[in-house]
């Protein structure tokens, strides 16, 4: 049976968005407006609410890097299966 693990995603995508935002010094609500999606975007994933797929994929290609790491789905979770 495979079992993902919800706080290891949501952690994932918090991580990646705060290093890019970083990187780019921006702030969040920059990062928003720049993938075109709602500033309360952090918040959400602070309540352990997952984002629709839509919303991962435009953050995934903001980033230039594929939904897996996005949400932290490594080599290494994957060999856990």
């Amino acid at each position: 049976m495979i079992s993902i693990n919800r706080e290891e995603i949501i952690a994932s995508l918090i991580s990646n968005i705060n290093i890019a935002c970083k990187e780019r010094n921006m702030s969040i609500n920059e990062f928003c407006r720049c993938c075109n999606i709602h500033k309360s975007l952090m918040d959400n994933l602070k309540r352990n609410s997952i984002p629709a797929v839509e919303i991962i994929a435009k953050i995934a290609i903001f980033l230039n890097i594929s939904v897996d790491e996005l949400i932290g789905l490594t080599e290494q979770v994957r060999n856990r299966h």
